[in-house]
Formats: C-alpha cells, sequence, structure tokens
C-alpha cells in the first residue's frame, strides 16, 4: 500500500504525457510573411469523379511565396537569416505541401506579421473567398496579422532589398506604421478584416506597389462580394480616415499671402448628427483640428492674431471643401458607403436606421451632407 501513491504517479504520467506532438524550434520554419498571386483563370474543377493521385492531376491556379526566418543565422547577421520560398499551386494548403517536402523544416505560421494578396487574386472571387477561409481557419496564424493588396508584379516586392532593414517583412511594417501615424495609409489587421466581410459584405484593404527599389503606399481598395469593387485614389484618406473615427493626425498644407504653410494636426474631434427630410437621410458632420504652424516664416510683427485668425479660417475652409468632396466622391462614384455611417447610424440613429436598413447603399447616394469645420493653432513652430 506504501508503493501505490508512486504506482499511481506513473500510471498519471504516461496516461497524461505533455508535448507529445511536439516540434523542436530548430525544425520550424518561421513564416513571417505570406506573399499570394493568381497565375490563371480559375478552371472547372471537373465531374467530380474519384480518381487514384488526383493531386499530380490539380492546376496551378496561384502562386504563393513565403518569407522565412532562419534563428540561427539571424542572430549571426547573416545573409541566410531571411529567405524566400516558393510553390505554384491549387492552393495555400497545396503550397504548403509542395513547399514542405522541399524543406528540412516545418513551415510555422504562428509569427506571421504580413498577407499580401495581388489584385489579381481579388478580381476572381473564388479564389480570394478560399484563401480568406484559409487565413481564418488556421489556427497558427495570428488574427492581428497585417492584410494588404498588392497592385503590381508580386516578384518584384519580394525581390525587395531594404535599405535600413535586413528583413522585407519588417520593412513593410515599419512603412505601414510610419504612414498611419499620419494618416496617409488605413491599416488593416486580418480580423477586422474578416469582421467587416461578415458583418456587411463589404470591406477595405490598403493598396501598395513597388517603386524601384521602394514598397509605396498607392490608396484603398474597396471589397464588395468577395472581390475588388473599385480602388481609392490616396488623396481621400484624409477625410475617409477622419469620417470613420479613424483619424490619428499628419500635415495638411496650404497657402496663406503666396506662402505655403504646413499645419500639423495634433487632436481632432468629429461629431454627426443625422434626421431624416422630405423621405431623405441628411447628415451634419462637424470636425475640430487642434495643431501647429511647422514653420515659422513670418515675423512676429507680421503674424499678428489678426492674421492667425486668417489662416485659421483658410484651413478650416479648406478641410470643410476635403470633407464634401470625399462624401461627394464615395455617393458619385463609389455609389456605397464605406464612410461607416451606416454601423454610426444604426449604433446612435437606430429608428431612423431601421427605416433604410435594405436599402442603405441608396439611401446614402441620395442623403443630403451638410459640413462644418473649426481649425485652431495652439502654437507656430515646433518645440525642442
Amino acid at each position: 500500500m506504501k508503493r501505490m501513491p508512486l504506482v499511481l504517479v506513473l500510471i498519471f504520467s504516461l496516461i497524461f504525457q505533455g508535448c507529445w506532438d511536439k516540434i523542436e524550434i530548430d525544425e520550424r520554419a518561421f513564416v513571417g510573411g505570406i506573399f499570394v498571386d493568381a497565375l490563371t483563370e480559375e478552371k472547372s474543377k471537373g465531374g467530380g469523379t474519384i480518381e487514384p493521385f488526383y493531386e499530380e492531376k490539380m492546376d496551378s491556379t496561384l502562386k504563393v511565396i513565403f518569407t522565412l526566418a532562419n534563428p540561427g543565422e539571424v542572430l549571426k547577421g547573416g545573409e541566410k537569416g531571411f529567405v524566400t520560398v516558393e510553390a505554384e499551386a491549387e492552393s495555400i494548403p497545396d503550397a504548403i505541401r509542395k513547399i514542405g517536402i522541399r524543406l528540412n523544416r516545418t513551415p510555422f505560421f504562428a509569427h506571421t506579421k504580413v498577407v499580401v494578396l495581388t489584385d489579381k487574386v481579388l478580381k476572381n472571387e473564388n479564389l480570394f473567398k478560399e484563401i480568406l477561409d484559409f487565413l481564418e481557419r488556421e489556427p497558427d496564424i495570428n488574427a492581428q496579422v497585417n492584410i494588404m493588396m498588392l497592385q503590381g508584379d508580386l516578384e518584384k516586392l519580394t525581390k525587395i532589398k531594404p535599405k535600413l532593414d535586413i528583413y522585407l517583412v519588417t520593412y513593410i511594417q515599419g512603412v505601414f506604421n510610419n504612414a498611419s501615424r499620419l494618416s496617409y495609409v488605413v491599416p488593416i489587421k486580418l480580423l477586422k478584416f474578416t469582421a467587416q466581410l461578415n458583418s456587411g459584405n463589404k470591406a477595405i484593404l490598403p493598396i501598395i506597389t513597388v517603386k524601384e527599389d521602394e514598397v509605396e503606399i498607392k490608396g484603398l481598395a474597396l471589397i464588395k462580394d468577395n472581390k475588388l469593387y473599385k480602388e481609392v485614389n490616396e488623396k481621400y484618406l484624409r477625410a475617409f480616415q477622419f469620417i470613420n473615427s479613424n483619424f490619428k493626425g499628419g500635415r495638411k498644407f496650404i497657402n496663406f499671402k503666396g506662402v505655403d504653410l504646413s499645419y500639423f494636426i495634433q487632436d481632432s474631434f468629429r461629431d454627426i448628427y443625422v434626421k431624416e427630410e422630405e423621405g431623405k437621410l441628411k447628415f451634419t458632420i462637424k470636425a475640430e483640428l487642434e495643431g501647429f504652424l511647422e514653420n515659422n516664416v513670418f515675423s512676429k510683427e507680421e503674424l499678428d492674431k489678426k492674421q492667425i485668425d486668417e489662416i485659421e479660417a483658410i484651413i478650416s475652409k479648406s478641410f470643410e471643401q476635403e470633407l464634401k468632396e470625399t462624401i461627394k466622391y464615395f455617393q458619385d462614384v463609389v455609389e456605397a458607403d464605406y464612410l461607416g455611417l451606416e454601423d454610426y447610424t444604426r449604433k446612435n440613429y437606430y429608428r431612423i436606421f431601421k427605416k433604410y436598413e435594405d436599402n442603405w447603399d441608396e439611401a446614402f447616394r441620395e442623403a443630403d451632407f451638410e459640413v462644418e469645420a473649426q481649425a485652431f493653432i495652439r502654437r507656430i513652430g515646433s518645440k525642442r
């Protein structure tokens, strides 16, 4: 009886073994970025005939590229610290299979930071849905991974050698982080992207292009019905971010008495009022900006309170026009509400929203907008 506890411990240790399927860290291939391009138009899958060795007959519809990190080489700072591997496959799981049999390590996605899909992928509804399904269901992929659309050649992107970094993925992340602080880009995480598609069948993605040996942020891709709908020029991004309540700040330039002035926006506030008038929606958007003039080209005698008021009025009017033009662009050209007004009205004016719920985009196109903007200059010149 005295040995019974020891016997039980031995039995339980055999039954409840941990890490039975563990893979050592030096046996993993850490995938930092997933890059996907469409090779050809999707072909018919056939009539579902049962065949042996079916994988040998599958068409290669995708080019999939993984950027991999080699921890040992990274610590040494060697050129082999980061490598790319690619495969032409029918799907991402098929690409993982093809890449896996060529590597001596197992692809591991827990540290993936970037997913890049080309415009050709987004124009193919079935391919896009299959890829998105994999990204949602793969348990190792972090839901906070950045996802974006590439306009251009995938090969050129993956062959970029960053000037101030040794890893393409961290370079792309850095570009996005810097640009998002100035509202020049709309960064989108995988979780947010899939939530947008699942809730309203509409979503957005930032667009990047390759210019010489650098990544350039190009604008915004609008996704509708699981494929690329339209592309938005980057000039509309600041107002787009502001109306969506995602504006972080940045520079706005104006001309005052023949001099170009840089107004750096540090803080902002927006409020939206919704009502129904003559059978149409009417939105009133009130905007407030706070910031400072970065360049002090006028002397204290030249720039008095009256002239500061004039500059504030110019900034206010300019931003008001920017908001109006952006709204008009989405009403007349995009012809759909990607400005977050549907969600805002649902949360704050539910009774009004219920009347237009079934044909919201049509109601948005016919809606009236009133915009008021007020800018404040808190100081002149940058401070140490």
